[in-house]
């Protein structure tokens, strides 16, 4: 999936949200505001040619689109998509915490300025290939998993341990 494509399903998500706000299903406009600045997020990652099957996941894509806008000086935009992925996913949508008067201004004022200004992040990195940092990212995630694996194993032998120093001094 491209950049442009990514961009264009944000913008029709966000049509959607906004018309989901103005028949009065605010819990849906804000899944469907999040899933907009998702499709930025992959956007920007895909723009600057990062392969799309990292570029969609939260595990590498995430850190990725972090590394990025700091790298840019934008730590407020990135600060925004934190915030979103609270107040609108996590407590707006999964949770429905946020009240509605909050995730309707959210919906109506906010995320579209943050897309907006993404969109133009996006269309002034057309020139920057990061395509070659994708092997280190599949490299990393590989080193991690064997981490978990031998952190798993290191628990089991240190449980292990534990019983037999408890039986040892119990059948004393």
């Amino acid at each position: 999936m491209g950049g442009a494509e990514l961009i264009d399903k944000a913008r029709d998500d966000l049509r959607l949200a906004l018309d989901m706000l103005e028949k009065g299903d605010i819990r849906d406009a804000a899944e469907k505001a999040w899933r907009s600045i998702e499709n930025i997020r992959k956007a920007l990652l895909v723009a600057v040619k990062i392969p799309y099957d990292i570029a969609k996941t939260v595990g590498s894509g995430v850190p990725l689109f972090s590394k990025i806008l700091k790298a840019l000086g934008r730590r407020n935009l990135l600060r925004m998509y934190f915030y979103f992925e609270s107040r609108l996913h996590s407590l707006g949508f999964c949770e429905m915490i946020t009240p509605d008067d909050e995730l309707e201004e959210i919906i109506r004022d906010e995320v579209p300025a943050w897309i907006e200004e993404m969109t133009k992040i996006i269309g002034s990195l057309v020139h920057v290939d990061l395509s070659h940092v994708a092997e280190i990212i599949r490299k990393m995630n590989r080193i991690k998993a064997e981490i978990l694996r031998k952190s798993s194993e290191y628990i089991a032998l240190s449980n292990k341990l534990n019983e037999k120093i408890a039986a040892m001094i119990s059948s004393k």
